[in-house]
Parts: structure tokens; C-alpha cells; sequence
């Protein structure tokens, strides 16, 4: 992180739509007054035309966007590159799947690739993107069932979104201060 081991974070209790603005480099800045490294967690639709699909094997192979609300996390950390940014990607992913695990004893959430099913149904989507200056990761959890898309939705199982949200916002953010504080300590092999 580039500001030491601070990131700068907002969950909104309003909704909102996801659009394309929100993978652009300082949307958190520009609309959130949030500066340097920051995540902003958000409910509501995606709004993204398929022309704008970060994902290009998702593009090709025509992946469809869920219809209803989601919740979103969109996470920016400037002076990564992809792979850093990918890396970070699936520590999300792996924080998500433990938290939802915890709650969902009885289902067996599977983590396939950078995503995560509740058998063959999908719960998540995401991407990372790279900006000018920054890395980009946006992280989707359906909180309704889309099943033309073939998209489960978290209201099938009666969790506390915003808890849920809380939980692997914090989670993530703790992860990446120890992160970068192991960097910090760790002596060098001359």
C-alpha cells in the first residue's frame, strides 16, 4: 500500500448501481473523498453494457451479468501491477469463501478459479483492472437469484448482508496491513 498500512474505507448505507466509473482510477477519490488505497462496499444493480466486460475469456465465452442487487466491493491500490493485483484479487475471494463457509454449515461452497458456487450455481463475480497509476479489483457477491444467468443469490440463505459485508471488508483490510507490515519487518539475506 502505498500510504503505509492505512486504507481508506466506506460502506454505504444507500444502494447504488455498479457501472464501468467505479474501475476507473480515484472514483473513490472523486466521489467518496477516500485518498490513497481504499475499498468501498456497496448493494445494488450492475449496470455495465458487455461491451465494457473487463474479463475477456468471460466476454468471448458470453458470460451474462446477474439481474438484481449485489454486494459490491471495489477495492483500488495504487502502484500494483496486474499480478499484484490478481494476487490481491484472491485473497478477497479465499476471505469471502471462508466467511460465507463459517455461516453455511450446511452447504458446501466451492471456490472454482476466481470464483465462488454453491454447486453448480455461482454466487460471485469478479475482475481486476489495471489503471494509469492504480490496480483496480471489483468483487460481486449476488445477494439476488438470477438463475437465467446462472447466479445464486445470499438471500437464499438468509444472511445478514451487511454483516457479511463488514466481516470480509475488515477481514480484507487487517490482511493487507499485515501484509505490509511482514514486508516491513522481515530482514533481508545479505
Amino acid at each position: 500500500m502505498s500510504q503505509g498500512s492505512r486504507m481508506d474505507y466506506l460502506m454505504m448505507t444507500e444502494p447504488m448501481k455498479l457501472t464501468i466509473d467505479a474501475m476507473k482510477s480515484h472514483w473513490a477519490l472523486i466521489n467518496f473523498d477516500l485518498w490513497g488505497d481504499s475499498m468501498v462496499i456497496f448493494k445494488g444493480p450492475m449496470e455495465i453494457d458487455p461491451k465494457d466486460m473487463i474479463d475477456l475469456k468471460e466476454l468471448k465465452r458470453g458470460t451474462m451479468f446477474p439481474d438484481g442487487d449485489l454486494l459490491h466491493f471495489v477495492i483500488e491500490h495504487f502502484g500494483d501491477d496486474i499480478e499484484k493485483g490478481v494476487l490481491r484479487q484472491n485473497i478477497l475471494v479465499n476471505i469471502a469463501e471462508e466467511k460465507l463457509s463459517h455461516r453455511l454449515n450446511d452447504r458446501k461452497i466451492l471456490r472454482w478459479g476466481d470464483d465462488l458456487y454453491d454447486e453448480d450455481r455461482r454466487i460471485t463475480l469478479t475482475a481486476v483492472a489495471q489503471t494509469p497509476v492504480s490496480i483496480k479489483i471489483h468483487f460481486g457477491i449476488c445477494i439476488d437469484s438470477d438463475s437465467n444467468a446462472g447466479f445464486v443469490g445470499i438471500d437464499e440463505y438468509h444472511l445478514d448482508v451487511d454483516e457479511l459485508a463488514e466481516v470480509i471488508g475488515n477481514q480484507y483490510r487487517a490482511d493487507m496491513k499485515r501484509l505490509t507490515e511482514k514486508c516491513w519487518r522481515m530482514r533481508p539475506i545479505m
